[in-house]
C-alpha cells in the first residue's frame, strides 16, 4: 500500500510533533488512516439491488427473451460492484451521519490499541484524520479533555479539516499539534521527568 507520507513530509510531522510535546507534559499522537472503515458490503448491496431491479424496467418489453434479461442483469451486476467501489460511493450510500458514526469508532479504537489510555499522566491527545472520510477526531485522554473545553477541540479540528480541504494535509497537522501545546502547556507543562510514551506519528 503507498504511504501516505513521503518520507521527507514524515520526518517533518515527527519533528513539529516532538517540537509541540517538548511544551507540554502530554503526549501528542497524530493518526492518518486512508478510510476509516469498508463500506464495500454497502456498495455491493447496491449494486445487487439495481440489478434485481432491472427486470421491473423491462417488463413492458414482453419480446425480450428471458435470457437477455438474465444476462442484462448479470451485466448491471458486475459492473456497478465494479465502478462503486473505485469511486468510493459507499459512504454516500451509507450517509453522512453512519460515516461520521464510523469514524469515531474507529478513532475510539485506535486510542486504546495504541496505548493512549495507559500514559503516565492520562494526558494522551489523538489527532486523528480519515482521509477517504473527510472527518477529523481528537481525542483528549481524561487530564486533557479536564483541561481543555470541548469547544477548544472543536476549533482544532474545525481548522485541521479545512486545511486538509486546502490540499494542505502535513501544514494542517503541524498546526493542530501546535494548537494542542498551546491549549496545555498552561495547566500541564513540560517538567524535567518529561518522557516520550508514545510514538508520534502512525500511519495505517
Amino acid at each position: 500500500m503507498v504511504e501516505v507520507f513521503t518520507d521527507e513530509e514524515r520526518a517533518e510531522l515527527e519533528a513539529a510533533v516532538a517540537a509541540a510535546e517538548a511544551r507540554t507534559s502530554a503526549e501528542i499522537v497524530v493518526m492518518v488512516v486512508r478510510s476509516a472503515t469498508d463500506y464495500r458490503t454497502a456498495e455491493i448491496m447496491a449494486a445487487a439491488i439495481a440489478s434485481l431491479a432491472l427486470p421491473a424496467a423491462l417488463l413492458p418489453f414482453t419480446a425480450i427473451p428471458a435470457f437477455v434479461i438474465w444476462i442484462a442483469q448479470l451485466a448491471l451486476f458486475v459492473g456497478l460492484a465494479l465502478l462503486l467501489p473505485a469511486m468510493s460511493a459507499g459512504r454516500f450510500l451509507v450517509g453522512r451521519s453512519r460515516v461520521a458514526e464510523d469514524v469515531a469508532a474507529r478513532a475510539r479504537a485506535e486510542f486504546f490499541a495504541h496505548g493512549l489510555r495507559r500514559t503516565e499522566k492520562r494526558a494522551a491527545v489523538l489527532i486523528f484524520v480519515a482521509l477517504a472520510e473527510h472527518v477529523v477526531e481528537i481525542l483528549p485522554d481524561d487530564a486533557a479533555a479536564e483541561a481543555v473545553s470541548a469547544e477548544d477541540w472543536g476549533k482544532v479540528a474545525g481548522d485541521l479539516a479545512a486545511a486538509i480541504k486546502s490540499g494542505k494535509l502535513v501544514d494542517g497537522l503541524k498546526a493542530a499539534s501546535d494548537q494542542t501545546a498551546d491549549l496545555l502547556s498552561g495547566t500541564m507543562p513540560a517538567g524535567e521527568d518529561k518522557r516520550d510514551e508514545l510514538p508520534n506519528v502512525i500511519t495505517a
